[in-house]
């Protein structure tokens, strides 16, 4: 969020999407209504977003308001983390 513009539509950040669906939105070049939003969602996800950072070849997930740094991502068990590792070595990237 640039505190300048604002895209409201539904534009969605896949291979599958940029080629194949027709999106529709609209961008409001706004300064004013811009920073309104980035400051609401600043306000409103504290302490519910999380950064994800690399860390040499490795993820780790920073939460900035309480200083919190974690190496699992949050909210998923350890079945639910080996599940989506062993998704992940599958060829399924033409599906995307």
């Amino acid at each position: 969020m640039d505190g300048a513009r604002i895209f409201v539509g539904s534009f969605n950040f896949d291979p599958r999407s940029t080629t194949l669906n027709t999106e529709m939105g609209l961008l409001i070049d706004s300064d004013r209504m811009a920073q309104g939003l980035r400051d609401a969602f600043n306000a409103d996800l504290r302490g519910l977003a999380w950064r994800v950072e690399l860390n040499g070849r490795d993820m780790i997930w920073r939460d900035p308001q309480i200083d919190v740094v974690t190496t699992d991502e949050p909210g998923t068990s350890l079945l639910r983390r080996l599940a989506l590792t062993i998704i992940g070595w599958l060829p399924v990237e033409w599906l995307l």
